[in-house]
């Protein structure tokens, strides 16, 4: 967990100070891990995520390809593909994203720093058995996620409102409390490699049952 997190937020100016913050000193200490280190908890991660019945039952699965230290999917990909699901990655347009069908190893180098298709049928909206994962800077344990402050995760979660989101982070960042706005999209679950949070309710989504929490 982050050494330090926010005791309460303010509006504007501040609450944007707030997440840059916390933007800076999550993303430091996902970068100080060991990358061996780092392979292993991911391995766990994907684990507890794994658990979670919506995930194993996924017919959608929407993973994403690693930047840094970021956890690595790949091992949910292989399950999903293996139980006969359809896996998309995102592909960066007009800022947002749109999830694409692919195999991870023919994507190409997109803006940012990513990985995304070329090409590829769209995940249907309203699609049902989606599952989506989804990276982080930090989670909290309501479900809410700070991103790197584009807003095209948001955008396009809000696209797909009755997909089942899990983040994947390590436990180092998870913090008590963020600050949210309006357009911020929570999660259903954060999968870490210590545990499962369940996130508050959110409209358009009942939590499904965890199978699994330890």
């Amino acid at each position: 967990m982050l050494a330090r997190s926010p005791a309460g937020f303010g509006m504007g100016d501040d609450q944007e100070r707030t997440k840059s913050r916390l933007r800076r000193e999550a993303a430091l200490a996902r970068s100080e891990l060991d990358a061996t280190l780092a392979v292993r908890l991911a391995t766990d991660v994907c684990r507890r995520a794994a658990a979670v019945s919506a995930v194993a039952d996924a017919r959608h699965l929407v993973a994403y390809s690693p930047i840094g230290r970021e956890v690595d999917p790949d091992a949910l990909v292989r399950d999903a593909l293996a139980a006969g699901a359809t896996v998309y990655y995102p592909r960066w347009r007009e800022g947002s994203l749109d999830f694409l069908a692919a195999d991870r190893e023919r994507l190409v180098p997109g803006p940012h720093g990513t990985l995304e298709p070329s090409d590829g049928s769209a995940l249907p909206p309203g699609a049902s058995g989606v599952v989506i994962l989804v990276p982080g800077v930090a989670f909290d344990a309501r479900g809410a996620r700070l991103g790197r402050g584009l807003g095209c995760y948001d955008r396009a979660l809000a696209h797909h409102p009755t997909a089942f989101r899990i983040g994947l982070a390590y436990e180092i960042q998870i913090v008590p409390a963020l600050p949210e706005c309006s357009w911020d999209e929570r999660m259903d679950v954060v999968a870490t490699e210590a545990r499962c949070i369940r996130g508050e309710p959110r409209p358009g989504r009942a939590v499904k049952e965890i199978s699994a929490w330890n």
